[in-house]
């Protein structure tokens, strides 16, 4: 006798419709985003000085999770059979995570490093060298485009976050300019 489909099953054995791990993740994200946007939306957006409020960055946040987990939630119901896991540890091989200990190693001490002189150096000369360090060890040999990076993205987060949005950074030993 003849295996039968019904509407609630697939040839697989994985069960239709919306009510399969990658949805029912989904929607559960769903749900944590939505709680956070609402309570983003209760803080203040602004402060009495004219600073950006406890309440800015947390509701781009959480509306942008929001959209973003819908439409993928939205995609996976849609379209089921693309989120069918594909066998590639069979292809490819197992992950070697014991590659980097050293590289790892200098990363997370330059990290402590950058956070426990933030606000000693300031946020501009702290994180110019956290990035030349890290780019230094990652992208050898094209100091050029490391400097730049290094100095240049420093430079659009004060321009960005000191001056355009008046968040208030560590100033540090630069005088504010």
């Amino acid at each position: 006798m003849a295996d039968t489909v019904t509407p609630a099953t697939r040839p697989s054995g994985r069960v239709a419709g919306w009510v399969r791990p990658k949805t029912v993740f989904l929607a559960v994200v769903l749900l944590v985003f939505a709680v956070y946007t609402e309570i983003a939306f209760g803080l203040d957006w602004r402060t009495q000085a004219g600073r950006i409020g406890p309440g800015f960055f947390p509701r781009i946040v959480g509306v942008a999770g929001v959209a973003i987990t819908l439409w993928s939630l939205v995609s996976a119901i849609r379209c089921p059979e693309e989120d069918e896991v594909v066998a590639l540890e069979d292809e490819v091989g197992e992950a070697d995570l014991g590659k980097h200990p050293r590289l790892l190693a200098i990363m997370v001490l330059a990290a402590a490093v950058f956070a426990a002189t933030l606000v000693w150096l300031g946020a501009i000369i702290s994180s110019a060298l956290f990035l030349g360090v890290m780019l230094s060890l990652l992208n050898r040999g094209r100091h050029l485009a490391n400097a730049v990076v290094a100095i240049g993205v420093p430079l659009v987060m004060y321009l960005l976050l000191q001056t355009l949005l008046n968040a208030g950074l560590p100033e540090g030993i630069l005088p504010r300019f």
